[in-house]
């Protein structure tokens, strides 16, 4: 005998769950400045390919670009180029030797800075590359850091006096020349947060009073700012030791 088994389906929802989607940058970015004493054109190659830059990278200069979207336009320092391993190298126009080359793995979304840096008197130039942990933007704080690229002069103090005043206390302490000591690179790249504002800074020999560079600077809400020593202590003229700023907004 056949018994008639009812049957009943069931449909079985199960909840979808979507999986976020990561967009993974192709990209590092790259930041050139040319603080090569007497040096005031070079020309910038990716893995032997010329790449075109808006000026002429001239001495104590770096390179902007501008970003433009729906909302707003902005400068930014930062080059995109291909991340991986990359070989870089800067020549003078008309030449046929690169003054540094080097190579080096950038990693996707990364940024970094990379500075030309002492003479050709002293042999080949040489270069400082930092990887640069900018924290998210805030509109009251300012991120800054100093870097000191001149060849003969000593360590430095940073000194910072807020609303440009009479009360200061030292924000950077014991920071040399980095192409001659390797181990000051990770505090020349760290940025510290500061509130926006008016300052004066000092800068002095470590461990001294000695002021051997000073004056005064308006930092932004989201701003992000180097500080960089340039020049020669012994020089003179367009090479005495002086001061480059790299101050950009997020």
């Amino acid at each position: 005998m056949l018994i008639a088994v009812p049957v009943f389906l069931f449909s079985c929802k199960k909840d979808q769950v979507t999986q976020p989607q990561v967009l993974i940058s192709t990209y590092s970015g790259l930041s050139i400045t040319n603080a090569a004493i007497g040096i005031n054109n070079l020309h910038f190659f990716v893995d032997n390919q010329q790449v075109l830059l808006p000026d002429t990278l001239s001495y104590g200069n770096t390179e902007f670009f501008t970003i433009q979207n729906y909302v707003y336009s902005n400068v930014t320092p930062y080059k995109d180029i291909s991340y991986g391993y990359r070989q870089l190298g800067f020549i003078m126009p008309g030449g046929d030797n690169f003054l540094v080359s080097f190579n080096n793995y950038f990693q996707s979304g990364a940024k970094y800075s990379i500075f030309i840096a002492d003479t050709i008197s002293h042999g080949q130039l040489k270069y400082v590359l930092l990887k640069d942990e900018i924290g998210i933007s805030d509109s009251t704080k300012t991120q800054i850091r100093f870097i000191n690229l001149s060849p003969d002069a000593p360590a430095m103090d940073v000194w910072v006096f807020p609303n440009a005043g009479t009360y200061g206390y030292k924000l950077f302490s014991n920071r040399p020349y980095p192409v001659f000591d390797y181990s000051s690179i990770p505090g020349s790249q760290v940025f510290t947060k500061l509130d926006a504002g008016p300052y004066y800074f000092v800068a002095t020999a470590a461990g001294t009073y000695n002021v051997l560079l000073q004056g005064g600077l308006i930092l932004p809400g989201r701003g992000v700012i180097t500080i960089y020593a340039k020049g020669l202590l012994s020089g003179t003229g367009n090479n005495q030791l002086d001061v480059g700023v790299i101050e950009f907004v997020q």
